[in-house]
């Protein structure tokens, strides 16, 4: 067996350890002898501290450099980091104006409304000796604040006690009153029960506007946004006029974070707005609205009341509306203006317009004949009805009865240029200039592509739209001896110190008949409301009222409703000095009648009463006799008739307002006559069967009362 054998351990000169000595110098130069060898060593070190030296000096030459780049030249990044850790943007905006009525009576304004804070440390540091105090404030102040706010106290007590916490809020919203009331509650209870409670509070201002209103005119004066801007209404459509300036500047801090506030600015308040709204008539339109929606289950009611002899609007109100203070609960289908938004079919409110402009042409007189023709007409290939059939009647018995017939036999005398353009210089298809939010103008057919079926249903306000606020501007025209008034609702606007900027006054807009043709239409009116007429329940006792109901299928979805209708009434008051307008538009009446007279009527006996009253407007005694004697009756409104407006395409009107005449060659004498009747047209008819022969040719133009020869065989 071999024996192992095992190297000698290592020598202790063959270990190798560091021995900083040695590493020295190795690193130094070999040593010389002698002075040669210090002369040596000297210039090496000399020449390395020197190195060393510009190494320092180089690198403190970079810091002073990097130092003196960073205080004097521009760095974006630093200066960004800069303005955010000292520097604040502030914006003050000046305070928006006031919206008042024609007295300067408030209808918006802006208020302060308060946050209300908690610093719940003042609670719960150690009471000074001496002072009164309760073993647990929290809860005595929580106690007080849920009274005072409705809130719950063991929410609040529990938010309190955090731990760390210096700011809770616990309102927000309050009413200067509201505030203070709870101040002096917590102030008084400090004195008493715990002095602690005397700091603990704090709060913080926040600009809000207010309608001390609440939701009456809300559509009208709309409302403002939380960024300070118009949302709806005047609000919205004057915010120019009523936001107040804004600056904006930087506010510095100091290393602490602290703001050293400058010297305050002030912002530049926004300028009031002075409308030409009555608030005592809003409020009694407001009331007679509300109730009429109440009595018919209406989906919708609007009402416009008119000055008129300036066209000022005095009242304008629309259903639903919502309260504008409500804050987060509000809904913007509440802001819905209908007066200005809601183009309807007005149905037979038309038809004193369409008898005026007869009258002015000298075409009719009040007494003048219309023969109804028993209740029905055939127009082209429709049969127009009235709901009250009758013969020949007098012009003043048309608009007292309501007679499609009749008014339509109107529009055919007028033609078609004359009655849309009369129509048109009533205001209709037009702009009132109000500069409301989402306004229309309505629509109404051109003169040059209209047919004659369009035309006879136009006559009693069939195919054709106006909003509430162009009615009630018509009506005015008629009660202001011809003279149409430019609708307005702003009469100034006002700086801070209430001196004038800016005034409108009341603007002619155009003659559209004579004195005498209006005051014969506004005399034909009264006759509705009398005994026999449609419009009897808006009678007014003491004074005599002048008018006109309305009862249409409503449109919708691009058709009409089987069962929706509007019941309107336009009208004046009193009528032989008029002093108000008043157009009442009921949307969807779903409780009883739906007729205009009914559904309508009273509301506008109501607002016409108590606004005259207001206006100072007394009742005639004789008038308050008669009155109380008399038992008034009406007949019933039917809506009026829906007719497809379908014609022979080759029945048209001439640019001189004659109808060119089709080939009614081969046709059955039952569509020739349905073709041709209702044109005015006089017919002479020889033999049976088709027609074989017509005289004049076709494509001859004929005017109303020309003759046209058929012969069949």
């Amino acid at each position: 067996m071999s024996r192992r054998t095992h190297a000698p351990p290592p020598r202790r000169s063959q270990v190798r350890s560091f021995r900083p000595r040695v590493w020295l110098r190795s690193w130094l130069p070999p040593r010389k002898a002698g002075a040669e060898a210090d002369a040596s060593v000297r210039s090496r070190a000399s020449g390395r501290v020197a190195w060393l030296g510009a190494a320092i000096l180089l690198g403190y030459l970079a810091l002073v450099g990097r130092a003196s780049s960073l205080m004097l030249l521009p760095d974006p990044q630093l200066e960004a980091k800069a303005r955010i850790q000292f520097e604040e943007a502030v914006e003050v905006h000046g305070r928006r104006g006031d919206i008042v009525d024609r007295n300067h009576t408030l209808l918006a304004t802006t208020v302060n409304l308060y946050e209300l804070h908690v610093d719940p440390w003042f609670l719960l540091r150690s009471p000074k000796k001496g002072s009164p105090h309760v073993e647990d404030p929290v809860s005595l102040l929580a106690e007080i604040l849920s009274e005072e706010l409705e809130i719950s106290a063991e929410n609040l007590t529990r938010r309190l006690r955090r731990p760390g916490r210096r700011d809770v809020r616990v309102a927000t919203e309050l009413t200067p009153a509201a505030l203070t009331r709870i101040e002096d509650r917590v102030k008084a209870t400090a004195r008493k029960q715990d002095t602690r409670l005397r700091s603990v509070l704090f709060s913080n201002a926040t600009p809000s506007r207010f309608y001390p209103g609440m939701s009456d005119a809300a559509p009208l004066l709309g409302l403002v946004g939380h960024n300070g801007m118009g949302r709806a209404g005047l609000e919205r459509s004057l915010d120019d006029r009523l936001r107040g300036e804004t600056y904006k500047y930087v506010l510095w801090r100091d290393r602490k974070g602290r703001r050293i506030t400058p010297e305050r600015i002030h912002a530049e308040e926004g300028n009031s707005v002075v409308l030409t709204l009555d608030r005592r008539i809003q409020n009694i339109t407001e009331r007679a609205m509300l109730s009429t929606v109440e009595r018919t289950g209406a989906e919708a009611a609007y009402a416009v009341v008119m000055e008129v002899g300036t066209g000022e609007i005095l009242a304008m109100v629309s259903l639903p509306s919502q309260n504008p203070n409500d804050g987060a609960s509000i809904s913007m289908d509440m802001f819905k203006n209908h007066a200005a938004m809601d183009a309807i079919e007005p149905g037979s409110v038309f038809k004193p317009f369409v008898a005026a402009a007869a009258l002015e042409e000298s075409l009719y007189t009040p007494s003048s004949p219309v023969d109804c023709e028993g209740g029905a007409w055939r127009v082209s290939n429709k049969t127009i009805h009235d709901d009250h059939p009758h013969g020949v009647v007098t012009l003043t018995e048309v608009i007292k009865y309501s007679s499609n017939i009749g008014s339509a036999k109107l529009a055919f005398k007028l033609g078609p240029d004359r009655t849309l353009a009369y129509l048109k210089d009533f205001g209709f298809s037009r702009t009132t200039g109000l500069n409301l939010p989402g306004e229309t103008r309505g629509v109404m057919r051109s003169p040059d592509n209209i047919k004659p079926i369009e035309l006879a249903t136009t006559a009693y306000g069939h195919g054709v739209t106006a909003t509430a606020v162009q009615l009630a501007g018509a009506v005015a025209t008629l009660a202001n001896d011809g003279v149409r008034m430019t609708p307005h609702l702003v009469r100034a606007i006002e700086n801070r110190h209430g001196e004038i900027i800016e005034a409108f006054p009341p603007r002619e807009d155009r003659r559209v008949v004579s004195v005498e043709t209006a005051n014969q239409t506004v005399r034909m009116m009264e006759t509705v409301t009398e005994q026999g007429g449609t419009g009897t329940r808006a009678r007014i006792d003491g004074y005599r009222v002048a008018g006109k109901t309305g009862t249409a299928w409503k449109h919708i979805d691009g058709a009409y409703s089987s069962t929706a209708r509007i019941g309107s009434f336009v009208g004046i008051v009193p009528a032989e000095a008029p002093r108000l307008a008043i157009a009442v538009v009921v949307d969807t009446p779903t409780i009883g009648s739906s007729y205009g007279g009914i559904v309508a009527g009273p509301a506008f006996s109501e607002i016409g009463e108590h606004s005259l009253r207001v206006l100072g407007v007394s009742p005639d005694p004789e008038l308050l006799e008669e009155d109380n004697d008399s038992v008034i009756s009406e007949p019933e409104e039917a809506p009026q008739e829906i007719l497809a407006a379908t014609l022979a395409p080759e029945m048209t009107w001439t640019a001189d307002g004659r109808l060119r005449i089709p080939d009614l060659t081969g046709l059955s004498l039952r569509d020739a006559l349905s073709t041709v009747q209702g044109a005015g047209i006089a017919l002479s008819i020889q033999g049976s069967g088709r027609v074989l022969h017509q005289s004049p040719t076709p494509g001859t133009a004929l005017a109303t009362g020309d003759r046209l020869e058929l012969h069949l065989q």
